[in-house]
C-alpha cells in the first residue's frame, strides 16, 4: 500500500513537472504553441523559396502548377486546382468566370515566389512563408480574366498567420480570410488574381526548435515517475504464511 501511494506520489509531481516545463518554454518564446489536430498527423513540413537558415538542409523546393479549366457556355466548369505538395488551392466553382467568344478553357498557373522579391506588405505585416502569384487566362488568347463569382484560394503557412493578402496594380489589399489552424492555412475568397501570400502581424514568423533542456526536463520526469514501479517490482515479495491448523475437538 505504501509503494502504491509513493508511486502516485512520484507520478504527480512528474506530471506537473512536465506541465511546467512546457508552460515556461511557451511563456519564454522557446517552444511555440502547436494547435490541436482533428487528423492523425500533423500537416508536411513547409516547403520554402528560402528557407530559415536552420532548415536549409532539410528543405524542398516548393511546387508550381499549370491546369486547364474547361469554358463551356455556361461559363467555367467547376474546378480544383492544387499544388503538387498542396501549399495552395484554388477551388472555381461553377460559372466562376464568363464564357467569352473564341475561348474554349481557362490556364490556370500557380507559381512560388521568394517573398523578398516582392513588394512590402502594408506597415505593421508580415509575410508568412511564401508568395503564390497566381493568374487566370484565357485560351488560346492569354488573356487575363476576372471572376463574377468568388474563387476560394487556400494557402498554407509554416508557423504564423492570420489572414491572406493580394498585390495588384493598386497595391496590397487584405481579402476576405477564415484562419484554419488545425491546417496551418488560411482560405480567402477573390475575383482578382495576382500575387497572393499568407500574412500576419509583425516579423516574419520562424519555426523555432525545442530547447534541449525541455527535452531533459520531460526525460527526468519520466524517469522520476518510472522509478517507484521498477523499485516496487523488483521487491522480493515475502511467502504467503502456511494456513493454521484447525484443533481437533
Amino acid at each position: 500500500m505504501a509503494t502504491r501511494q509513493r508511486s502516485r506520489v512520484w507520478g504527480l509531481a512528474a506530471g506537473v513537472l512536465l506541465v511546467v516545463a512546457a508552460c515556461g518554454s511557451v511563456a519564454l518564446g522557446l517552444l511555440v504553441g502547436i494547435p490541436v489536430f482533428d487528423g492523425l498527423a500533423p500537416p508536411p513540413a513547409y516547403r520554402w523559396v528560402r528557407p530559415p537558415s536552420e532548415l536549409r538542409a532539410g528543405n524542398r523546393a516548393p511546387a508550381s502548377v499549370s491546369a486547364t479549366v474547361p469554358l463551356v457556355g455556361t461559363g467555367s466548369a467547376a474546378a480544383l486546382v492544387s499544388t503538387p505538395d498542396d501549399q495552395v488551392q484554388v477551388s472555381i466553382p461553377a460559372g466562376a468566370f464568363p464564357p467569352s467568344a473564341g475561348q474554349s478553357a481557362l490556364e490556370v498557373d500557380v507559381q512560388p515566389l521568394d517573398p523578398a522579391r516582392v513588394p512590402a506588405p502594408p506597415a505593421g505585416t508580415a509575410i508568412q512563408g511564401n508568395a503564390y502569384r497566381i493568374t487566370v487566362a484565357g485560351m488560346p488568347s492569354g488573356a487575363t480574366v476576372t471572376a463574377v463569382q468568388p474563387v476560394d484560394v487556400t494557402l498554407r503557412y509554416p508557423v504564423d498567420a492570420t489572414s491572406a493578402i493580394l498585390l495588384t496594380d493598386a497595391g496590397w489589399q487584405a481579402l476576405p480570410t477564415t484562419l484554419e489552424s488545425a491546417a496551418l492555412a488560411v482560405d480567402a475568397t477573390t475575383t482578382r488574381f495576382g500575387i497572393f501570400a499568407a500574412a500576419g502581424p509583425g516579423v516574419t514568423s520562424r519555426p523555432r526548435h525545442t530547447p534541449a533542456w525541455a527535452y531533459a526536463a520531460a526525460g527526468a520526469a519520466l524517469l522520476a515517475a518510472g522509478i517507484p514501479t521498477l523499485v516496487a517490482r523488483r521487491r522480493p515479495r515475502s511467502p504467503p504464511s502456511p494456513p493454521g491448523r484447525r484443533r481437533k475437538r
